[in-house]
């Protein structure tokens, strides 16, 4: 969330008193257990029977929540190909890594053996204040992983590891000018999409014709694109469809309406360096839907040849919200 949205937030709140790699679920030293309570939530809190959303079939989420004061703030979500295992980031630092639970008839559930640990950084010591808010997670098909941060704009490589995320990492290469970028403004976004190429989109970096900067990377080289956003939306993550097409999240937030989000799949072929690229509206979730600061999306494709979507929100630390993880059936 952009600075001044969540000043305008944080205002209102005081007047009202808000990848193609499966992920191990071995522990390491530094992970700690975590008990986190699920409570299901509706798709529509007016219409509570309602699962379908355009094309889109709703197959469960739910509302997370922890008494450990690690737990919250999460984007950069990951899901393996089984849907068994999760992984996503917090903007303090952490990485949370959990087995998903279903129900009897495949709906997501909640959450079980889940564990977090502390981001390390080059020198092998844990990430701190503004070094820490990490953002955007691409694994990529070594079992590597790219974190790209904001506040500090910069991405590093995670190695292959039995614990996602547990090691050292390495500097990678950025855009030449993501430092151009507002502090809270940087790569949210950030997918493989297949055949070595990178897809990274700004949240905030003003881009030509009101398009907001991006950039396909290749072997450490990045070339700019302009990603077309909805008005008033901007881009929180993105990740590659089964079909090879990549979905794009984008929020919105205003004092008066709240938080909505949508999600815009951009063709695949369109995705190229100096272009404007524009996706196509599949979802979008709004009041009375349920809702909240959606930063993270995941895809994957069962073995029986059914596609799904995963969002998680940032509560932002904030009481006010929630840490919403939710499953839909795309067609």
């Amino acid at each position: 969330m952009n600075q001044g949205d969540m000043a305008a937030f944080l205002i209102a709140a005081a007047l009202v008193g808000i990848g193609v790699t499966a992920i191990p679920l071995q522990a390491s030293r530094a992970d700690q257990p975590v008990a986190v309570i699920a409570t299901a939530v509706p798709l529509n809190i007016r219409a509570r029977k309602q699962i379908r959303i355009g094309e889109l079939l709703y197959r469960g989420g739910v509302a997370l929540r922890s008494s450990d004061r690690r737990f919250g703030g999460f984007s950069g979500l990951h899901v393996d190909p089984a849907g068994q295992g999760l992984i996503a980031l917090s903007d303090r630092g952490h990485r949370i890594n959990a087995r998903i639970l279903y129900d009897a008839d495949g709906n997501l559930s909640g959450l079980s053996n889940s564990r977090m640990a502390a981001l390390l950084g080059p020198n092998g010591q844990r990430l701190q204040g503004l070094n820490a808010d990490s953002e955007a997670l691409a694994y990529l098909p070594d079992g590597s992983a790219l974190v790209a941060f904001e506040r500090r704009h910069r991405i590093y490589l995670y190695p292959p590891s039995h614990v996602p995320l547990s090691g050292r990492p390495v500097l990678w290469s950025h855009p030449a000018n993501l430092l151009e970028a507002p502090d809270n403004g940087g790569i949210e976004s950030l997918a493989h999409v297949g055949g070595g190429l990178l897809l990274a989109l700004s949240e905030n970096l003003r881009a030509s014709g009101g398009s907001l900067a991006g950039w396909i990377g290749r072997a450490r080289n990045w070339e700019p694109l302009n990603y077309v956003h909805t008005p008033g939306y901007y881009p929180t993550d993105a990740t590659l469809m089964p079909d090879g097409d990549v979905a794009v999240l984008e929020r919105k937030y205003t004092v008066s309406t709240g938080f909505s989000v949508r999600v815009m799949v951009v063709p695949r072929r369109s995705i190229s360096p100096g272009r404007a690229v524009k996706g196509q509206l599949v979802l979008h979730l709004t009041a009375p839907m349920t809702v909240d600061n959606f930063e993270g999306i995941a895809a994957r494709r069962s073995r029986d040849g059914r596609r799904f979507l995963y969002l998680i929100s940032d509560d932002n630390f904030n009481p006010l919200q929630r840490t919403l993880l939710m499953m839909f059936e795309t067609p």
